[in-house]
């Protein structure tokens, strides 16, 4: 099985290189478009709030921009933090236009935050989040069926509700939910909806976890799920070339945006093979070793041969990257995702 490939937007800017927003958002959707012309399969948003580097608050707005920018493209979120967007019926409304809007091309793609300060902006309470994202669930679900219902839970309510206009195809869109614990998995697999592992797990524990989810899918009965891989792809005349020339772009996403600190990262020790937590002054992060745990760097072949080598250990249905890091030109990446798809996936066929 060959994934489909998808590229993934959070807007950031780099504002130490004087990078402003709007360009980073201009230039995302020129880049959206160019992925749309060369093949890819799917394009998606982000999303965080109050951050410095302008990364995007509003990945349904967003996913709007992209359905008309990449007319070839389905377009997703990875992922929406549901309890953020107001109420669920509100969230059904929109993410239902985007889906007419662009044909029947959604893909929904949710989580439940885990960045208190997020929570704090919109005075919402953040150890109530769990509960009202199995909410925002359940709401979107008897939405999604183009019937009248109503709903009372105990964070939202629903009376008389009626999605219209109702998605393009009957029925629910493609689901998917971001589920790194035991019980989110449980409950993605209880959704029915696909695995979105994000870029820092390591290969061996995005093994580990489709395992899991396998296992959960098998108890609940719930048939073969898909699952989607989120990574850095980073391409060069070698390992060492394709990190040189990225570094300052990356180096803004994960030691400012996801430092180890912020994230809570851990790394497995190779001497005493226990996991640790990791943190920005350690000699291990960022580099070449660290990068090789959970991506994709060097040449075209390079990365070709290392996806032929963990495909059939995953059996990843998507792969989604962030082809354009803040900082980087627009004609950089639009060389490199050029690169990928005309001699990375054709060689997985």
């Amino acid at each position: 099985m060959t994934p489909k490939l998808g590229i993934s937007f959070s807007f950031q800017a780099h504002r130490g290189l004087g990078e402003p927003y709007d360009k980073a958002y201009r230039e995302a959707l020129e880049l959206a478009a160019e992925a749309s012309r060369l093949g890819y399969h799917s394009v998606w948003a982000s999303e965080h709030h109050g951050e410095p580097d302008g990364y995007c608050p509003s990945p349904v707005v967003a996913c709007a921009a992209l359905a008309v920018a990449a007319p070839n493209c389905r377009v997703g979120q990875a992922v929406a933090l549901a309890p953020l967007h107001g109420h669920p019926m509100r969230m059904a409304e929109d993410l239902s236009v985007i889906d007419n809007l662009s044909g029947g091309r959604i893909e929904i793609g949710l989580g439940q935050g885990y960045r208190p300060a997020e929570f704090d902006q919109f005075a919402w309470n953040y150890a109530t989040r769990t509960r009202a994202f199995e909410e925002s669930l359940d709401i979107l679900e008897k939405a999604w069926t183009g019937e009248p219902f109503d709903y009372a839970g105990r964070i939202y309510s629903v009376k008389s509700g009626l999605l219209r206009p109702p998605p393009v195809k009957p029925g629910r869109p493609p689901l998917w939910i971001g589920a790194a614990h035991p019980k989110a998995r449980a409950r993605a697999v209880r959704r029915r909806a696909g695995f979105l592992v994000a870029p820092l797990a390591e290969w061996g524990l995005v093994e580990h976890q489709f395992k899991s989810f396998d296992e959960e899918a098998a108890r609940q009965e719930a048939g073969q799920l898909p699952r989607a891989v989120m990574r850095e792809i980073l391409v060069g005349d070698s390992p060492a070339d394709a990190i040189k020339r990225h570094q300052p772009f990356i180096d803004e996403v994960y030691r400012v945006q996801y430092k180890p600190e912020r994230i809570g990262l851990t790394y497995i020790d190779k001497e005493t093979k226990e996991r640790k937590p990791l943190t920005s002054d350690h000699p291990h992060f960022m580099s070449e070793d660290f990068m090789q745990d959970r991506w994709l760097l060097g040449t075209p072949d390079e990365i070709a041969t290392k996806l032929a080598r963990w495909q059939p250990r995953l059996g990843m249905n998507h792969l989604i990257f962030t082809p354009r890091p803040p900082g980087m030109s627009l004609r950089q990446a639009v060389d490199e995702i050029e690169l990928i798809a005309k001699r990375v996936i054709p060689a997985l066929t």
